[in-house]
């Protein structure tokens, strides 16, 4: 291997620990990126790569957060779109999945997963049609913030003679959807339970609001403020007569302190399955606890301080960011340097500044910003195990926007 700044460094960096089997080995990833690198040559690029391992243990890891604390594990799998991995991650224990769209749960129906929360609102005549045949198929439930949504949703379930269950949306810092005055909650619930074809299965929330968090102090913060929040919400909203079976919390930053709350009983966390440079950011996670990247190849090199690569918008979003997060610096990490795009067109990414080694059809593994945005651009995935790719996967769910 040459000496450039390309070299990868096989030392661990400070923040959280590298990914480690049961075994207490260290589980590797083939990593970039030295003068002629030619990772996974049956690949072409641009690519969604999986690693296997840290795939596996991100999941272990979560599943094992909830039964530590006694809550049931509801993946949402907007992050993914796979119906592979879902069944991966109700395997080891979790209770459902969550999705954020109808087209979402459609696709999961069809391949024989049939516990789905819906965590949006369902809102539209076509769009409650389309809930009412899932209801048919599988055991759905969704979020409410509104008494329009509430009367359209119990006028289409009770004339059907099927009953849906609910769940309000609390809102706990986001400002997105959900109520926050606990007097409109009360009335919202005390209105589902007057209504014929509604269950009231309990409160949501998502602390998306952690993404804009400055310091992992703060991330814990909201997480345990998450948790408290909706605890004491429940208890009143009980007090009150209403049952209140379900507390669910959602968020891969604050999962660790809003499920050590007691009396929370759901966790709604996505992210966690592959982790991003969003949750590096935030001391949520390390870079080799990232299961996701995205393989590109030099394409041009057209000076010595500027190589182009073949992965753009298209393969790697132009998102510095969610819900506000300002930590983040380029469209995505190169795994083993330091080296991070700088500038994105439609099919090309740019990395400026560096006097590289690199050379032309050499390849890089990038970490993208957001994988769950990043994942929605391809039709398929493959899941690599170091230097093996071991299969190929569809990304079951792409494009259900809907």
């Amino acid at each position: 291997m040459g000496s450039g700044r390309w070299q990868v460094d096989t030392r661990t960096s400070a923040g959280p620990p590298p990914v480690s089997s049961r075994s207490g080995k260290t589980l590797g990833r083939a990593t970039v990126t030295h003068p002629g690198c030619m990772l996974f040559p049956e690949i072409e690029t641009p690519a969604l790569l999986i690693e296997q391992q840290v795939l596996l243990h991100n999941i272990e890891m979560m599943q094992r957060l909830a039964d530590r604390h006694g809550v049931t594990l509801r993946p949402h799998i907007k992050t993914h779109k796979s119906i592979q991995i879902a069944r991966m991650q109700l395997t080891p224990g979790a209770c459902g999945i969550a999705v954020a769209k109808l087209s979402e749960a459609e696709t999961m129906v069809r391949g024989g997963i049939h516990n789905i929360q819906i965590a949006n609102q369902v809102v539209g005549a076509s769009r409650v049609k389309r809930l009412l045949d899932l209801a048919r198929l599988a055991q759905v439930s969704c979020s409410v913030d509104s008494p329009e949504n509430v009367r359209e949703l119990s006028e289409a379930f009770s004339t059907h003679g099927r009953t849906l269950s609910v769940l309000v949306e609390v809102d706990t810092g986001l400002h997105r959807c959900g109520l926050s005055d606990p007097e409109e909650i009360g009335k919202l619930c005390r209105l589902i339970d007057q209504c014929d074809g509604l269950q009231l299965a309990g409160i949501m929330t998502h602390a998306g609001h952690a993404y804009r968090a400055s310091s992992a102090e703060e991330v814990a913060q909201i997480g345990r403020q998450e948790g408290e929040a909706m605890v004491n919400l429940a208890e009143s909203l009980r007090r009150e007569g209403f049952h209140v079976e379900q507390v669910s919390v959602g968020s891969t930053p604050t999962a660790l302190h809003a499920a050590a709350v007691f009396g929370v009983t759901e966790l709604r966390v996505g992210n966690y399955v592959f982790n991003d440079m969003i949750q590096v950011s935030l001391g949520v996670a390390a870079e080799d606890q990232c299961a996701l990247s995205v393989l590109a190849t030099v394409t041009s090199l057209p000076t010595n301080d500027r190589v182009v690569l073949d992965a753009g918008s298209k393969s790697l979003t132009t998102e510095l960011g969610a819900h506000g997060n300002q930590r983040l610096t380029g469209f995505g990490k190169i795994i083993g340097t330091s080296a991070r795009i700088t500038r994105l067109s439609e099919e090309h990414g740019i990395i400026e500044g560096l006097d590289t080694r690199l050379r032309l059809g050499d390849r890089v593994r990038i970490i993208p910003n957001h994988a769950c945005a990043t994942v929605n651009l391809y039709d398929y995935a493959y899941i690599v195990d170091g230097e093996s790719v071991r299969q190929q996967v569809p990304i079951d769910a792409r494009g259900c926007v809907t």
